[in-house]
């Protein structure tokens, strides 16, 4: 469905959604070029994936879609350049914070796309909101799904909903590190060796993740069911609570929710 694909950049981001489909099947090296910067990055992307990559602009009627994986800064350097492509041509962009109204008034004649994946998904275990816009159908919708999907899982939301998962789990690993980081520091402290504290903390995130994934489970079940009455673990919920654990949660996200629209106007 997705025909002949540009990468528009092939960074941290870029280069793990085309990894990811390269090694499910979902692309193959044939159908995709890349246009990067350097030709460091462009030899670089020819040796290990077989990819068609460049630093020169491709023939923009040959391409059926365009994956724009440039940061927003960048982005409105680069699209000028893309003022020919044909009517029809699928579009998709993970800039943050450049909205599909944005991107079908730079572009009219084409599909947009808005998706807002997060880190994880450079070891298939992210998650990915997809946005429709007005030219959307549903087969380039599912290619897309099952594209993110080969990266870890993949939800097709409205564009307000992509901003508020923005807040929450594309900015989130950012917060499950401070967390990570801070768990680990307490293991010190406590007298562990900072690379067990660290394995430790790392598995405890990652496990807790995965049960509440696989169970289907509200995490203050998952919580009850390791917080015996008087027990050691309810202890030290308690300290956290006093501290604003919770809150300090809650304010954070709801901060990056607000600046995500300030960078938006700007």
């Amino acid at each position: 469905m997705l025909g002949q694909i540009l990468f528009v950049g092939a960074g941290a981001m870029g280069g793990a959604i085309l990894r990811g489909a390269l090694q499910a099947g979902l692309l193959e090296p044939k159908q995709v070029q890349v246009l990067v910067r350097t030709e460091a990055s462009a030899h670089a992307l020819r040796t290990e994936l077989g990819v068609n990559a460049s630093v020169e602009m491709p023939n923009l009627s040959k391409l059926n879609t365009i994956i724009w994986a440039v940061k927003p800064q960048v982005w409105p350097q680069v699209v000028p350049q893309f003022q020919a492509i044909p009517a029809g041509t699928t579009c998709l962009s993970v800039a943050a914070g450049i909205n599909l109204a944005t991107l079908e008034t730079a572009l009219p004649q084409a599909s947009w796309y808005r998706a807002m994946p997060n880190t994880p998904v450079a070891v298939g275990a992210g998650l990915t909101a997809v946005s429709v816009g007005t030219k959307g159908t549903d087969e380039a919708t599912e290619a897309f799904t099952k594209l993110f999907g080969a990266i870890g899982e993949a939800v097709v939301v409205s564009e307000a909903d992509l901003e508020r998962l923005t807040a929450v789990s594309g900015s989130g690993p950012g917060y499950a590190f401070v967390i990570m980081d801070a768990l680990a520091d307490a293991g010190v402290r406590l007298g562990l060796t900072r690379s067990l504290a660290i394995k430790a903390a790392a598995y405890t995130l990652f496990g807790a993740g995965k049960m509440a994934l696989e169970t289907g489970t509200h995490p203050a079940i998952l919580r009850d069911q390791v917080t015996s009455p008087g027990g050691t673990t309810i202890a030290g919920i308690a300290a956290m609570e006093k501290v604003g654990l919770r809150t300090a949660m809650q304010e954070g996200v709801v901060a990056c929710y607000e600046r995500s629209f300030e960078l938006s106007k700007k």
